[in-house]
């Protein structure tokens, strides 16, 4: 298929690994080499989002024994391969597949950097398009009379492929009720079959992490409503490419084009769950990677549209598209360049390439030669955190070295599985994760957990500082860590995985999920 080959094409050539690619390298690291899903050893903190994809990456790379980035980069590329294949495939079966067909909303796809770039980077994104283009070729067979428990379970598995995905579910279910009108039993039958999975692993997540969501969800604050910031960053996707012509071209044309009420039905599935998923977008405030959320949505909402029957209607529309995607191909681009823009949205890719001096950085290597200094020294020991000097690590920890950073990925592969990295930005640290917002800039780097923290938390006791108002501090801190709320939270985490501390974790996790405590001296990163 022509529209595959040159998805392949686009992603190849954009193809890289991102930063925040690189913490989902190393859980995998971490899970092959025996240490648990975790991103340090001894805490058992859930660092990446996409449950699915770990445990994907997980499986191919040791089947293939490859380097963990690599087969990210490529199985990514695959992922949005194989999605646009369904999706294409889904919708010419919706509008009759022995007619002639015109591409249309495809064109939108494949002429978008976004879907290039994303296409890769080493992030739960392109597993994000795999799921939308194969359920949506399966709602469309299931609607035409084509089994139904491939569905069911395949749509089953979006809070497992992104928890935002989980919007998407109950308008794909529904319309699945609506079109094939099954008896209460064998609806009963397909929402277990659906769940089973899903359901599994929460109280797997809530007995090993001792939480209800992802820590990353924690560390965004996925639940806050940020509606101005979410429309800043929808328009600066929408805006930057001009979107609304080729999308007002292409999806009023594809519902006029449906035939009966089933494909009026079944086309009208993605469609809502797109403005579902855009709501969300809006509500959360976005991304700071530039395009990534919109993404997801943009594919919901042109999947009826995907390709056109062949009229004179729609071969204007579609010849006024092809218009506008050599162009927005060609001369569209971010206007900040590969820098963070002012409202500290930033073409990540971009960015990263300028940063590595690497054209394509597919692998850690990369990263490594660019990032902060790498302590290689084989006998290095203590906490270190940036701007201060070594201190000497808590007896009962685990590792021998500690590491604090704000570039997690990077700091992540620099390292050994056994030198415990700290993230100060709370996307793989259980008390960063629970700070109260902090900063009001970039999505994702709103809570820098203070220097104290660290100290108190890792430096062991008694060892000098030079700063006596910082001694103080620390040591307020450290008694605070030592009761209550902090303590059942450090707990949770780090205390040895037994049959009770499962329980425990797992009844606890509702009250443990909402715990924030405030803050007054963090650094709020440029």
């Amino acid at each position: 298929m022509a529209a595959a080959a040159v998805m392949t094409f686009a992603g190849w050539q954009n193809r890289w690994i991102s930063d925040d690619g690189l913490i989902a390298v190393r859980t995998v690291r971490q899970l092959l080499a025996g240490n648990g899903p975790v991103f340090n050893v001894g805490e058992r903190v859930e660092a990446n989002t996409s449950t699915a994809w770990t445990y994907l990456v997980a499986l191919v790379s040791w089947l293939s024994r490859g380097d963990v980035a690599y087969v990210s980069v490529l199985l990514g590329l695959a992922c949005t391969v194989g999605a646009v294949v369904f999706a294409v495939a889904g919708t010419m079966r919706l509008h009759g597949g022995s007619q002639r067909f015109l591409p249309a909303g495809v064109l939108v796809v494949l002429a978008l950097p976004p879907f290039w770039e994303f296409a890769t980077s080493g992030l739960e994104t392109g597993l994000a398009f795999l799921w939308t283009g194969s359920s949506w070729w399966l709602l469309v067979r299931a609607a035409s009379g084509g089994p139904v428990l491939p569905l069911v379970f395949v749509l089953g598995l979006a809070p497992l492929v992104r928890p935002e995905l989980t919007l998407v579910y109950p308008v794909f279910f529904g319309a699945l009720l609506v079109l094939r009108r099954p008896g209460w039993r064998t609806a009963t039958r397909w929402f277990t079959i659906s769940v089973t999975l899903p359901v599994a692993y929460q109280i797997f997540r809530m007995g090993y992490y001792g939480l209800l969501v992802p820590n990353t969800a924690l560390a965004k604050e996925a639940g806050e409503s940020r509606w101005a910031r979410g429309m800043l960053y929808a328009g600066d996707t929408v805006l930057t490419y001009q979107l609304l012509g080729p999308l007002l071209a292409v999806i009023p044309l594809a519902l006029w084009a449906c035939r009966t009420r089933r494909d009026l039905v079944v086309s009208a599935a993605p469609l809502t769950a797109g403005l579902l998923m855009l709501l969300y977008v809006l509500r959360v405030g976005g991304d700071f990677m530039h395009g990534r959320m919109m993404l997801p949505v943009l594919l919901l909402l042109l999947l009826p549209a995907m390709v056109l029957p062949l009229r004179a209607v729609t071969a204007l529309a579609c010849a006024t598209v092809a218009l506008w995607a050599v162009v927005c191909a060609t001369v569209l681009s971010v206007p900040y360049g590969q820098a963070v823009g002012p409202d500290g949205i930033a073409d990540e890719r971009g960015f990263y390439v300028l940063w590595t001096r690497d054209p394509h950085p597919v692998t850690a290597e990369s990263y490594v030669r660019a990032g902060p200094d790498p302590l290689s020294a084989e006998n290095a020991t203590g906490l270190h955190v940036p701007d201060m000097g070594p201190v000497p690590l808590r007896a009962d920890q685990p590792a021998r070295l500690a590491v604090a950073g704000r570039v997690l990925g990077t700091l992540g592969v620099s390292f050994p599985l056994d030198v415990l990295v700290v993230d100060q930005l709370g996307l793989a640290n259980a008390l960063g994760g629970h700070m109260a917002l902090a900063c009001g800039q970039r999505v994702g780097h709103e809570k820098p957990l203070p220097t104290e923290y660290i100290f108190a938390d890792y430096m062991a006791p008694g060892t000098p500082l030079p700063d006596e108002r910082f001694r103080v501090e620390v040591e307020r801190i450290r008694g605070e860590l030592a009761t209550g709320r902090f303590r059942d939270l450090l707990d949770a985490t780090r205390a040895p995985l037994t049959p009770r501390r499962f329980w425990d974790n797992l009844v606890g996790a509702p009250a443990r999920t909402a715990f924030r405590f405030p803050t007054t001296n963090a650094s709020c990163p440029s």
